[in-house]
């Protein structure tokens, strides 16, 4: 499922704030779900680490982010503990919250849990996918193709924090699409939180400059294009060496930063 936020605050009979979301099957129906104070928090939070806003080692202030939703510190501390059951949180002593810094390993292994179940989904995606579907992944490859031409116009060619932070939405919608089609919701789960982690878990933000976005919209168009023509085993392949090309990328950026420090 797709879900939308609505901002539609509600009392229950006990007066509390009731939020509620609306959600958007990939078959089109729309149904109203309610969102508890702490998951409304946990979602506004995790987004954040999704879009590169949160990074790893920087603190979480239950207070910041109480003021920052109108809501009172107890939910927020109850979503930020919940992040910290995900393993994307530590706390320190006297210190608090902070976004886990994992070592160099931990990222090269959660590629390998991506690299294990994404190239079988898009080949189950491309057997099962519906019109509807197919066209919610052209709509994203459109919207980064727009991303590479409005990079191109940058200065030095380089995406800006909130071009950086749309384009790595769309790339996860991207895949959590393919993985939706595929219809095996506990292997959307692991690839949904694999790439969460990836994101929070780089120990240095990833420069994305035009040479960088406009190959990730290529390496998108041909899984598109193969999952068109209903060539899975094709698309496997593209999958895994767009995974590949991904894990090359962060785990060369970390290299590079830790050899600078030490230095």
């Amino acid at each position: 499922h797709i879900m939308d936020a609505v901002d539609n605050r509600q009392s229950d009979p006990q007066g509390s704030i009731v939020l509620r979301v609306s959600v958007c099957s990939l078959s089109g129906s729309i149904r109203l779900m309610p969102l508890t104070l702490k998951q409304h928090a946990y979602a506004v939070i995790r987004e954040k680490l999704i879009s590169g806003a949160i990074h790893s080692g920087q603190r979480l202030s239950d207070d910041a982010f109480a003021k920052e939703l109108g809501i009172s510190r107890s939910p927020v501390r109850e979503a930020i503990s919940q992040l910290a059951s995900e393993g994307l949180v530590d706390y320190r002593p006297r210190s608090g919250a902070y976004v886990r810094v994992p070592v160099l390993d931990e990222l090269a292994e959660l590629y390998d849990v991506r690299l294990a179940l994404e190239p079988f989904a898009v080949a189950k995606a491309t057997e099962r996918m519906q019109p509807h579907e197919l066209a919610a992944l052209q709509q994203l490859l459109i919207d980064m193709q727009a991303i590479v031409e409005e990079c191109r116009s940058r200065p030095g060619h380089i995406a800006e924090k909130a071009l950086t932070e749309r384009f790595l939405v769309i790339d996860h919608e991207f895949h959590m699409l393919i993985l939706a089609a595929a219809g095996n919701k506990r292997m959307m789960r692991m690839v949904d939180d694999c790439k969460v982690m990836v994101r929070v878990f780089g120990h240095v933000p990833v420069i994305h400059d035009l040479k960088l976005i406009e190959e990730t919209a290529s390496q998108h168009e041909e899984i598109l294009r193969d999952i068109e023509r209903g060539e899975g085993a094709i698309a496997a392949n593209h999958m895994r060496e767009h995974i590949e090309f991904a894990r090359n990328v962060i785990i060369q950026c970390n290299l590079l930063s830790k050899a600078t420090a030490d230095q």
